[in-house]
């Protein structure tokens, strides 16, 4: 990666409904917390421009639904990912439990070498997973990393994506198939779109794009209003 160019990273953040996948993208691109969000319904992304170790990278940041009806149409979007959140509530045992039905679904749907992530949010909250029982499950299932993150407080949150961001870097000089597999619009900032005149930080440079809308009947819309993503 040269100096003067921008690499392009997409990130896809996953997770049973209600663990706070939405709250935690906002957390980060926006550092706001949304007490009742709606749910997601199909996917939303968001672009932010970051700089981490000096290096300018622009990540795309892919939030999914967690309703097991939309699981299909979504999957599509793994091609070309760096990297994947997979997020549980240390609060919610069932959240928890399902991580083996997203991993499957990974290794159906992503490249091999995606760089996994596990993500315990929710750390403001009473806990039913300690630490201890989820880095046994991240050393079982070949996860790089692992945080307890916070989207209320903002704990970890920033640090998730930051030692994510060097973590893929790092892999695309260490391996060939992972760098040819992963989607990497490179932009010189000059002739980017994405560039700013004004004069506030990178880090600090948010575009939000609308909702990518699944077709979804009025009543499964009705339940799902019910419940917080």
């Amino acid at each position: 990666m040269s100096k003067e160019t921008v690499p392009m990273f997409k990130f896809i953040v996953l997770g049973d409904q209600s663990v706070g996948k939405s709250s935690f993208v906002k957390q980060y691109s926006e550092s706001i917390f949304i007490e009742a969000h709606k749910p997601t319904i199909g996917v939303e992304f968001v672009k932010k421009m970051v700089v981490v170790d000096k290096r300018k990278v622009e990540l795309q940041i892919w939030d999914t639904a967690g309703q097991e009806q939309f699981r299909s149409m979504i999957k599509s979007f793994y091609r070309g990912a760096a990297a994947v959140f997979v997020l549980y509530s240390v609060n919610s045992r069932d959240s928890f439990e399902k991580l083996d039905q997203w991993l499957q679904e990974l290794q159906e749907s992503a490249h091999e070498e995606i760089v996994k992530i596990l993500v315990g949010n929710k750390s403001d909250l009473d806990r039913d997973i300690s630490k201890e029982e989820a880095e046994k499950f991240m050393n079982e299932n070949n996860f790089s990393l692992f945080f307890e993150t916070s989207a209320k407080t903002g704990e970890n949150v920033e640090k998730a994506f930051e030692d994510t961001v060097k973590l893929v870097i790092m892999r695309m000089f260490t391996s060939e198939s992972f760098k040819n597999s992963i989607k990497t619009t490179k932009k010189t900032p000059a002739n980017s779109r994405q560039n700013t005149s004004r004069s506030e930080p990178l880090e600090d440079f948010v575009q939000t794009q609308k909702p990518i809308q699944l077709q979804v009947t009025p009543q499964t819309q009705q339940k799902q209003e019910k419940q917080c993503c």
